[in-house]
C-alpha cells in the first residue's frame, strides 16, 4: 500500500463529502451536478484507457472501478464543479462560461500533471520523460479543455431549462454521455491536426497553445469585459465558493510539495515556475470572485430591506 496515494484518496473523499453536503444545502440540482461530474470523471478515465490506451493508473490506488480509481472521478468533480462555482461567482454569462470553466481547470493540470507522473500516479505510454511537456503528451492538455467545456456546456444549458421545469433536473445524470461525445470529437480533430504540425510522440503543443489562446481570450473578455451577468449572492453560494478555492489550493500544495520533494525544482525548474505562477493566479482570482459574490449578496439584502411590506404602517 502506497501511503502517499492513500492520503490523497482520503483527502479527496473528504473534500468531495463536504462539497456534496454544501451542494445539497443549495438544492437538488447542485448536488446532481456534482454527482454527475464524478460519474463523468470515472466514465472518461475508464473509456480513455480502454479505447485509446494512452495511459494507465497505478495499481496502488485502494478504491477503483476496473481501471478507473474512484479518487480520480471525485477529483474531476471537485475541479469541474468548483470551476463552475467560481465562474458563477464572477458573474460570467452562460455563453462564455464553459470557456472560463475550461481555463480554470487547465490551470490546475498545467501545475500538476508532469509532477503526478513522477509520483507514479499514472503512466503515459509510448512517450519518453523528455517528450511532449516533460513527459506529458500535448494531447492531454488539449483534451482537458474539451473535457470541461463539454460538461459545462450541457450542464449550464440544462440548468437554464430546469428553472422552469424542475423535473428536468434528473437529466443531469445523463450529461456525461454528450459531454464524452464532445471530448471524443475533439480528440478526433486533434488526431487530424497533429500529423500536420508535430508528428513526434507527445507532440502537438502548438495546437494546444493555439486553442488555449482562444479560450483565454474569450475568458478574459467574459470576466473583465462589460458583458457580465449578476452573480448568485446566496449565503450558501459563498460557502461553495470558499470550498472551491480550498480544494484548488489543496491540489496546488500537494503537488508543489511533491515537486520540491522529488527535486524537480533543480532538475526541471520550469515546472516550479509554472506551478508557482498557477498558484499565484489563484490570489487575484479569489479576491475578484469573493468581491463580486459578496457585492451581489449585499445588493440582494438591500433589495429585500427596501421592498415595502403590504399592509404595514408607514414609517
Amino acid at each position: 500500500m502506497n501511503p502517499v496515494l492513500l492520503l490523497i484518496e482520503i483527502g479527496a473523499i473528504g473534500f468531495f463529502a463536504l462539497a456534496a453536503w454544501l451542494a445539497l444545502r443549495r438544492g437538488r440540482l447542485p448536488f446532481l451536478e456534482l454527482a454527475s461530474a464524478a460519474i463523468f470523471g470515472l466514465l472518461l478515465e475508464q473509456a480513455n484507457q480502454v479505447i485509446f490506451e494512452t495511459y494507465e493508473y497505478s495499481s496502488d490506488f485502494v478504491l477503483a472501478i476496473d481501471r478507473a480509481p474512484i479518487v480520480i472521478g471525485l477529483t474531476w468533480a471537485l475541479i469541474i464543479a468548483g470551476a463552475m462555482r467560481i465562474t458563477d461567482a464572477l458573474g460570467v454569462r452562460r455563453r462564455y462560461a464553459p470557456f472560463v470553466d475550461s481555463v480554470l481547470a487547465i490551470s490546475l493540470d498545467l501545475a500538476f500533471d508532469a509532477v503526478a507522473i513522477r509520483m507514479g500516479l499514472w503512466t503515459w505510454r509510448d512517450i519518453g520523460p523528455e517528450q511532449g511537456w516533460f513527459g506529458v503528451p500535448a494531447g492531454n492538455f488539449y483534451s482537458w479543455l474539451f473535457v470541461t467545456v463539454g460538461f459545462s456546456l450541457f450542464t449550464r444549458w440544462l440548468r437554464e431549462h430546469a428553472r422552469r421545469r424542475p423535473a428536468l433536473e434528473w437529466l443531469q445524470l445523463l450529461v456525461p454521455l454528450p459531454a464524452f461525445a464532445v471530448l471524443t470529437a475533439s480528440i478526433g480533430l486533434f488526431a487530424v491536426l497533429k500529423p500536420m504540425t508535430d508528428s513526434a510522440p507527445g507532440g502537438g503543443l502548438g495546437i494546444f497553445a493555439a486553442f488555449l489562446a482562444v479560450f483565454v481570450a474569450i475568458s478574459a473578455w467574459a470576466v473583465l469585459g462589460p458583458d457580465r451577468g449578476r452573480p448568485d449572492g446566496a449565503a450558501d453560494a459563498i460557502l461553495d465558493l470558499r470550498l472551491s478555492f480550498a480544494s484548488r489550493l489543496a491540489i496546488h500544495l500537494v503537488f508543489l510539495a511533491a515537486l520540491l520533494w522529488l527535486g524537480l525544482a533543480v532538475s526541471a525548474p520550469v515546472l516550479l515556475v509554472v506551478a508557482l505562477a498557477m498558484l499565484a493566479l489563484e490570489v487575484p482570482l479569489a479576491w475578484l470572485a469573493h468581491r463580486r459574490l459578496e457585492g451581489a449578496a449585499d445588493a440582494a439584502r438591500s433589495s429585500v430591506r427596501a421592498t415595502p411590506v403590504v399592509g404595514a404602517p408607514p414609517g
